[in-house]
């Protein structure tokens, strides 16, 4: 199992694999996903460890946000993992409008979304003004881990103290802020993250969760031809534990 930015790196080392019979990174001079875990254990947690016990300090983690639930769920109730997606367009007005005003607020299109989000789930909530989310990373934070094939995606809790008499444009620059501070010690594990809270029995911030995908900064096909055989991606979501979600792309 891979997440989604090891693919670019899959189909360069397949089609090298299949049209020359070797691999590049055989002559054991490239990082591998291993250096990579011996290298995160070594790694000093301390500043990690203050920056999240602070940013959830009083945060009632497993609180669920109420929202307009059709059907509230049942603590020991059987579920299949299925679910339904809904998706709409943005007119192309709004979306220029929208990007316009995240240069204009030099910020980038993922923050002004989360930001959005939250006023979205503040209007959703009644009016619930600490509202702390889920959010999964890509755990790259350094240039030589791009090349590598593993899993590096890491769930954070994001956390916004709003207040009602914030002007959206204030709305903004807090949640940037916020969210670029996360990003920086966003390599501490979720599972380190939580046991900070041992009276915590189950993280209620992952229930609900914000994703940001750009397709404009993807040079990635969905297609792989090899010959007469074709090998195409299919994603879906699978919750792989208590605490992890991951994007899985099957061939």
């Amino acid at each position: 199992m891979f997440d989604f930015l090891s693919l670019n790196v899959f189909h360069q080392d397949l089609n090298e694999a299949y049209t020359t019979g070797r691999l590049s990174c055989e002559d054991g001079s490239a990082l591998r996903y291993i250096d990579y875990a011996i290298i995160e254990q070594q790694t000093p947690m301390t500043a990690a460890s203050t920056f999240w016990l602070d940013s959830l300090r009083d945060c009632k983690i497993d609180h669920h946000l109420s929202l307009p639930f059709d059907r509230h769920r049942v603590s020991d109730e059987h579920r299949t993992g299925r679910g339904i997606s809904a998706s709409f367009s943005f007119s192309e007005h709004l979306s220029r409008t929208f990007i316009a005003y995240a240069s204009m607020s030099k910020i980038t299109l993922e923050n002004m979304a989360l930001a959005s989000y939250y006023a979205f789930l503040f209007k959703l909530t009644n009016g619930e003004k600490d509202l702390c989310i889920g959010m999964n990373t890509r755990g790259r934070y350094k240039p030589e881990l791009m090349p590598i094939i593993g899993m590096f995606v890491n769930v954070i809790p994001l956390r916004c103290k709003l207040d009602p008499c914030w002007s959206f444009a204030r709305l903004v620059k807090e949640v940037h802020q916020m969210a670029t501070d996360s990003s920086h010690y966003s390599y501490f594990p979720l599972q380190r993250i939580l046991a900070q809270h041992p009276l915590v029995s189950k993280p209620a911030f992952l229930d609900t969760s914000f994703q940001f995908d750009s397709n404009t900064t993807q040079n990635m096909s969905n297609e792989i031809i090899l010959d007469d055989v074709r090998l195409s991606l299919v994603p879906y979501s699978t919750k792989i534990g208590t605490d992890e979600i991951s994007e899985v792309y099957p061939w």
